[in-house]
């Protein structure tokens, strides 16, 4: 400012503007100021972009229009309040349970997938950068352990109180009964509210992404479509498939507007720019502006469609991204702050639990996973694995948030030797002699050897979960069996796995794992595993409550389900609400497993396993 010259009000206002943001940013934690949108972008949260500085100085000068026309003055509590609602609407995000009460055999956690999927959206949030007139508040991220009226009635309260302009329910395949039951009681307490729905569940049932696979594989030569030949569909195929995605229904269209499939990063925060540029629109009004921008979100980072129906002609339409692939470390930490319960881990002695993920992706093909398929699918890398510079400092950042642990969510944690070497290493430097943090991942008993299990439990791995399945599985469904045929000592699985149980309980290690039933196995063979497991829990290697009974079912996005598909079979619709044994993490509703048979699984491994077997709340 030049002395003696009056100041120029539209510079103090910037001024202002600039010095809020540098609040916000001393606000922040530590390892989270050193970055703008991304870890590692070199960026300045503090930095003001065009867009934020022009709203807020639109936002000033409605303010000050507002207080002005109060015949008395306005208080600083009135205009921080006026000011507020002027910026923010409301939206709501919910993560479907997919148990209801009295359910005991499935494992708690923090919704990730939905978090993934806001992350970009809540770091523009964090740093007051969303890039547009009006600004998204979060007003809660629901992840209810299980669906009852008590869930019920706080989702009707919130949406009661704040009448949220849109609310994004997370969903999975056997949620997905709940998640339309969520969609129906959105509209009927707040229609205004626009309602999406995305998660794993529409990634596998977009019949779009089928085609599309299938057209590129009939590119490829004889040998490649011969690997791959369930992904190569006829059109009378993909009509089915067209049946079973949300909004193919009449009826799902009158309580579902918006449904999204593949990586929701990017589009979210563009379709709730839309919505903050038109918020008084009605809900055609926002789906055509959507329509009208398909360049907009074909330029957006990720793979995936956002469907929607047209309510002028009432044709089912969608909007594509690039197709480019999300690189880790380009993406936000996900924001662990809004959650309406606390992850603390059993294993980890009740501590607040961080779950993180370092990799995407699974270099095994099995038939029952969806990593199976969803690379081929959505023609994304088969993995995508973060640095561990990156995934450090994410644990970093848990730490000084609070969280007394960390759980790995990556199938494999440990199939890449190289990658686990620098973790370690950095985890070791960073804990100066001691374990920075305890942890635990989930891996294959193909991955992990006696001196890498050592190196883990120095640097405060405590718990590792392996996919043990049976204890004779079945090679052409359990694909990660046949990798034992390259192991320096070739041997069966089930020595295999008394060999690495031994090898953890030798380390500090305690064992988790997974059963899964209905592979085809015989009698004998059912036995042959229970007992396996039970020799395991008698020798202390595995602890109480760490084996999940699981059932095979067919879900969308796998080979099982192509297989399905090719058979001319029934497909399994997840619409209905499925009959599960409660002791059982999955249900049985489209396995080839009876409720009686079911009951008469979980008596022959409660027999053998008794306090082995995961009970949820114990």
């Amino acid at each position: 400012m030049v002395p003696g010259k009056p100041a120029d009000p539209l510079d103090e206002r910037r001024a202002r503007v600039r010095e809020r943001r540098r609040a916000l940013s001393r606000s922040l934690h530590a390892h989270e100021r050193d970055w703008r949108f991304a870890p590692g972008d070199g960026g300045s949260p503090e930095t003001v972009s065009a867009t934020a500085l022009e709203r807020e100085l639109e936002l000033d000068r409605e303010l000050a229009s507002w207080a002005e026309s109060s015949p008395k003055p306005r208080s600083d509590a009135e205009l921080a309040a006026e000011r507020r609602r002027l910026k923010y609407f409301p939206v709501l995000f919910v993560s479907a349970p997919h148990i209801e009460s009295g359910a005991s055999g499935s494992f708690p956690g923090i919704p990730t997938p939905l978090l993934y999927a806001t992350s970009v959206l809540d770091r523009a949030l964090r740093i007051d950068e969303f890039p547009g007139a009006r600004v998204p508040e979060v007003v809660a991220v629901m992840n209810p352990l299980v669906y009852d009226s008590a869930f019920e009635e706080q989702l009707t309260a919130l949406l009661r109180a704040h009448r949220p302009r849109l609310v994004g329910v997370s969903n999975l395949s056997e949620g997905h009964h709940f998640a339309l039951r969520i969609a129906r009681l959105i509209k009927r307490v707040s229609p205004e509210s626009l309602v999406l729905l995305g998660g794993q569940h529409e990634d596998g049932v977009n019949p779009e992404v089928y085609v599309s696979a299938s057209e590129r594989l009939a590119r490829r030569g004889a040998r490649y479509q011969a690997a791959y030949s369930p992904f190569l569909i006829t059109p009378e195929e993909a009509d089915r498939l067209r049946t079973l995605q949300t909004l193919a229904s009449q009826e799902e269209r009158a309580f579902v507007d918006l449904v999204f499939a593949g990586d929701a990063a990017y589009a979210l925060l563009e379709i709730l720019k839309v919505v903050a540029d038109h918020l008084t629109a009605d809900t055609a009004r926002i789906k055509a502006e959507i329509l009208a921008r398909p360049e907009v979100f074909a330029g957006l980072p990720g793979s995936g469609r956002l469907f929607l129906v047209d309510e002028g002609t009432e044709t089912l339409e969608s909007v594509r991204l690039s197709g480019s692939a999300l690189e880790g470390d380009s993406m936000p930490f996900i924001d662990l702050g809004r959650l309406t319960h606390e992850n603390r881990f059993p294993i980890f002695g009740g501590k607040l639990t961080a779950q993180v993920l370092a990799c995407h992706g699974c270099k095994y093909s099995c038939s029952f996973c969806h990593e199976s398929a969803d690379s081929t699918l959505y023609g994304t890398p088969k993995i995508r694995q973060r640095s561990a510079g990156n995934v450090v400092k994410e644990i970093e950042l848990r730490l000084e948030q609070g969280f007394e642990a960390v759980f790995f969510d990556d199938s494999t944690f440990t199939q890449d030797r190289r990658w686990v070497a620098e973790f370690a290493g950095l985890m070791a430097r960073r804990g100066g002699g001691r374990p920075l943090i305890e942890w635990g991942c989930q891996t294959t008993i193909n991955d992990v050897d006696a001196a890498l299990l050592r190196q883990l439990s120095e640097i405060g791995c405590s718990y590792v979960y392996f996919g043990v399945e049976s204890a004779e599985p079945d090679p052409a469904s359990v694909q990660k069996v046949r990798q034992l045929r390259v192991l320096p000592a070739a041997t069966n699985w089930s020595a295999r796995f008394r060999e690495v149980a031994k090898w953890c309980h030798e380390a500090g290690v305690r064992v988790g794992t997974s059963l899964q039933f209905g592979l085809g196995e015989t009698r004998e063979q059912l036995i042959e595993t229970v007992e396996l497991i039970a020799e395991m829990h008698r020798c202390g290697y595995i602890p109480d409550g760490c084996v999940a009974l699981n059932i095979n079912s067919p879900y969308p996005a796998t080979r099982q389900w192509l297989e399905l598909l090719k058979s001319g079979r029934p497909m399994p619709d997840y619409r209905e609400k499925l009959k599960r044994h409660p002791s059982f993490e999955t249900a049985h509703q489209f396995s080839s497993i009876s409720g009686a048979e079911a009951e008469e699984l979980y008596r022959l491994a409660a027999e053998r396993l008794g306090a082995a077997i995961h009970v949820e709340g114990r």
